[in-house]
């Protein structure tokens, strides 16, 4: 049972190097758990809020929407093919609500995993790198 949606936690959207900054908008879990519902299937959180120590060590664009509390990096046993496709199934079949549809979902191909923000919008909601 999470204490965001019915399956997720706020802690499994902390950041990951231990610092405790958790300031998880709850527009990732919503998501994640809508995905996970769909696919019937659990839904690993990969990254979720960072801190701007922890994103400078891993890469991240600086103010990333993971700073903001804005995105996260899911995977799932179905790999990110398969979520990334939920995902944008579920945008085009308006299956998610406004305050659900992510503003930008990209599937990191070769380490398999799907960025979803509700950061700003773009002239292209799906990408794959």
């Amino acid at each position: 049972m999470g204490d965001m949606t019915k399956n997720f936690n706020r802690s499994e959207f902390a950041c990951k190097c231990g610092c405790g900054k958790n300031n998880i908008d709850s527009k990732p879990p919503k998501l994640a758990q809508k995905v996970r519902d769909k696919l019937n299937m659990p839904v690993r959180v990969n990254s979720g809020v960072r801190c701007e120590k922890h994103n400078r060590a891993v890469g991240g664009v600086e103010n990333s929407y993971h700073v903001q509390g804005l995105a996260a990096d899911l995977s799932c046993k179905a790999g990110g093919l398969a979520l990334f496709l939920a995902i944008a199934n579920m945008c085009d079949s308006g299956e998610l609500a406004g305050a659900e549809k992510p503003s930008y979902v990209i599937w990191y191909r070769k380490k398999d995993f799907v960025h979803v923000d509700f950061g700003k919008k773009r002239s292209v909601r799906f990408a794959v790198k």
